[in-house]
């Protein structure tokens, strides 16, 4: 998980931003020009819950300071009750990467049950975009199943695929029948580095086919925990023909442009 990080001093004016995530939380101290302060925790049973332990914890981390507005967005965005308003995950995300890397066109996201794929205009505005939120292909949840099926976590998962030159091809990505195919691979011989590698694969192809409706254009860019994964991204380059960029902490994107929103929410009302 990535540190928290925090200033001795804070401007007046601050937003939060928390992104509720099907697997862990995000929250975000603006004070309009920089990141205060970020954490991030497991979301757990209860997403309200890690919400407000987040809120919690940015409050008792200063002595004083002005917070003008509370945003929240992802999948658990309206359990925030404390929150001033909401945003939606893609907004949020494009909000955010439009800030850390303006240059960012294409934006794919890899969240923890869903895929998005966002054409970004300038400033960080929505032009268009395509998501996956009716199967877990594409998404963390598919890979970290897999990879527990064969023992591993989903990091090991990742270096394992980084050691194959080339992967196995599945004819399937629907979660139980991928299992299934994964595990009669394996039993056929094939190594666990080329099965991991064809994993991944597959999952870069359905996030291209996700993407070409929309003519994605480059730049692009990365977000979520999903661009901690280099074995997804290589498979993800090789297949759009372009290089990838992501954010120091691509994870912090959705709760960053949540903050940035309710930021400028505040100063043009």
């Amino acid at each position: 998980m990535s540190p928290k990080i925090k200033f001795k001093t804070v401007k007046s004016f601050c937003t939060i931003g928390i992104d509720v995530g099907s697997r862990t939380t995000k929250g975000i101290l603006w004070d309009g020009e920089k990141v205060v302060y970020r954490e991030l925790i497991a979301t757990g049973w209860s997403p309200s819950d890690a919400a407000a332990k987040i809120y919690a914890d940015i409050n008792s981390s200063f002595d004083s300071m002005v917070v003008k507005a509370v945003s929240a967005t992802g999948f658990a965005r309206k359990q925030v009750g404390f929150a001033s308003e909401n945003v939606t995950e893609i907004t949020a995300h494009a909000a955010g990467i439009g800030f850390l890397l303006p240059e960012i066109r294409t934006l794919i996201d890899v969240g923890g049950q869903d895929s998005k794929v966002i054409l970004l205009g300038e400033n960080g505005m929505v032009a268009d975009f395509a998501m996956n939120d009716r199967c877990s292909a594409g998404s963390g949840r598919f890979l970290e199943y897999l990879a527990l099926s064969m023992g591993v976590t989903i990091d090991e998962f990742a270096q394992l695929g980084l050691k194959a030159s080339r992967g196995v091809t599945l004819s399937s990505i629907c979660t139980v029948f991928a299992e299934s195919e994964m595990l009669s691979l394996l039993a056929e011989g094939a190594s666990r580095n080329e099965v991991a590698r064809g994993i991944h694969r597959a999952i870069a192809r359905r996030i291209a086919q996700l993407a070409a409706p929309l003519n994605p254009i480059a730049s692009f860019g990365l977000s979520g925990g999903g661009a901690y994964n280099t074995c997804l991204k290589e498979e993800l380059e090789s297949i759009l023909g372009q290089p990838i960029v992501s954010p120091e902490f691509p994870e912090y994107a959705g709760a960053l442009g949540a903050a940035i929103l309710a930021g400028r929410k505040q100063s043009h009302p």
